[in-house]
C-alpha cells in the first residue's frame, strides 16, 4: 500500500512538473512573440508603416524620431525648411501587404530594417534605420528611429504655377515665396512618407501635364519635374488672338500697317485707299521659352487691293496681290485671371 502511495505521489509531482514547464514554455513564447511584435526593432518599424496604412498620421509622426525637426533633416543631409505641405491623411496611397524583408544589425549597434509594402497596388519598399532608446525593466528594449523616416521631394514645375497629387493643387510659390513674381517655372521642397508612390500631375484649361511618379525612400532627396504643356484650348485661344490682331491690321487701309507683320512698298501712284483682307492665318505652335511660351516665325498670306498710276507712262490699273508674311509671337503669358498676354514679333 505505501509503495501504491509513492507511485501515486510521483506521478502527480511528474503531472504537475510538466504542467508547469508547459506553462513556463508558454510565457517564454508569448514574451518572446511580444518582444518581436512590439520591442523588436522590425516590430517599431511595421508598427510605423501600419500607421501610414491606416492613414493615422498623428501616431506615426508621435514615434519616436519620426517627427520632422530641422536637426534630424540635417543630420540626414536634407532640407531643413522643406515644407510640411504633404504630410497630410487624404494625400497618403492606399498601404497594404506590409511585411520585413530584412533586419541587419550594423557596426554601430542599429538596426536596418527593409519593409516590402503595396502603395495603390503598386509593389515598394524602404530600408528605416532604428536605434535601441532604453528598454521597459530593463528586459524590453524600447527603438527610436536613428535618421528620419521621412522622404524629401524636391519638386520643380515647369511652364506652370502649381501641381496636383491626390486630387488636390498645390502652389510651390506657398512653400519658397521667394520665387520671383514673373517666374515661368517654380519649384519648392516638400516632406513625403514613405514607404509610397505617389503620382503628382499638372491639369488646367490651358496646361495640362503627363503624371510623374515620385517614389519616396527614407532619409533621401527626391529629384521631379512636373512638365505642363499647352492643350489645344490654350492654342485656340492664342489663335483666335492673334487672328485678331491681324484683323485689326488689315483694317488699316495703309500699304505699311502700323505695328504690323504684313506690307508692301509701290513705287508708282497709289489712287485712293488700299485695302487688305486676310486671305491665310500663321498657324499656332507653342514652345516653351526661358520666361514664357513664344512661338517661332510662321507664315501668313494678305491679300492687296489697290489701284496704282504708273509714273511711266501714266496708265491706270487695279492691283490684285496675296502677299505673304511671317509673324512670331515672343512671349504668350497666362496671368491670373486666365487671360492672356500676347507680345507679337515680326
Amino acid at each position: 500500500m505505501a509503495g501504491d502511495e509513492s507511485g501515486r505521489r510521483t506521478r502527480a509531482l511528474i503531472l504537475w512538473s510538466g504542467i508547469g514547464l508547459l506553462l513556463i514554455l508558454a510565457l517564454v513564447a508569448a514574451f518572446a512573440a511580444v518582444e518581436r511584435t512590439y520591442y523588436s526593432a522590425s516590430g517599431f518599424v511595421t508598427g510605423y508603416v501600419q500607421s501610414l496604412a491606416a492613414h493615422d498620421v498623428a501616431s506615426a509622426l508621435a514615434m519616436p524620431g519620426a517627427a520632422p525637426s530641422s536637426t534630424a533633416l540635417k543630420d540626414a543631409g536634407l532640407p531643413a525648411d522643406a515644407s510640411h505641405e504633404l504630410l497630410r491623411a487624404d494625400l497618403l496611397p492606399r498601404i497594404a501587404d506590409i511585411a520585413v524583408t530584412a533586419d541587419r544589425t550594423l557596426a554601430s549597434g542599429a538596426h536596418s530594417v527593409t519593409v516590402r509594402a503595396t502603395s495603390d497596388g503598386h509593389p515598394v519598399t524602404a530600408t528605416f534605420t532604428v536605434e535601441q532608446a532604453g528598454s521597459v525593466l530593463g528586459v524590453l528594449p524600447l527603438w527610436r528611429f536613428a535618421t528620419t523616416p521621412l522622404t524629401v521631394a524636391h519638386v520643380t514645375v515647369a511652364h506652370a504655377q502649381d501641381f496636383t497629387i491626390a486630387s488636390h493643387s498645390v502652389s510651390p510659390r506657398a512653400a519658397a515665396p521667394d520665387q520671383p513674381a514673373t517666374a515661368f517655372s517654380v519649384a519648392a521642397d516638400y516632406l513625403m512618407f514613405a514607404p509610397g508612390r505617389y503620382e503628382l500631375g499638372h491639369t488646367s484649361r490651358y496646361l495640362d501635364a503627363a503624371p510623374v511618379v515620385v517614389l519616396a525612400t527614407p532619409a533621401r532627396t527626391v529629384e521631379t519635374t512636373v512638365d505642363a504643356e499647352p492643350t489645344s484650348a490654350f492654342t485656340d485661344a492664342v489663335q483666335k488672338q492673334l487672328n485678331d490682331f491681324l484683323d485689326q491690321c488689315a483694317t488699316q487701309q495703309v500699304l505699311q500697317p502700323a505695328g504690323c507683320p504684313f506690307g508692301v512698298e509701290i513705287d508708282d501712284r497709289v489712287q485712293g485707299v488700299p485695302t487688305w483682307t486676310m486671305v491665310t492665318y500663321p498657324a499656332v505652335h507653342l514652345t516653351a521659352g526661358q520666361t514664357a511660351w513664344t512661338m517661332d516665325q510662321a507664315g501668313g498670306v494678305a491679300h492687296l487691293s489697290v489701284t496704282v498710276q504708273s509714273l511711266f507712262d501714266g496708265t491706270v490699273d487695279q492691283r490684285e496681290s496675296d502677299e505673304k508674311f511671317v509673324v512670331s509671337l515672343t512671349s504668350v503669358v497666362i496671368r491670373s485671371d486666365g487671360s492672356l498676354d500676347i507680345v507679337v514679333g515680326q
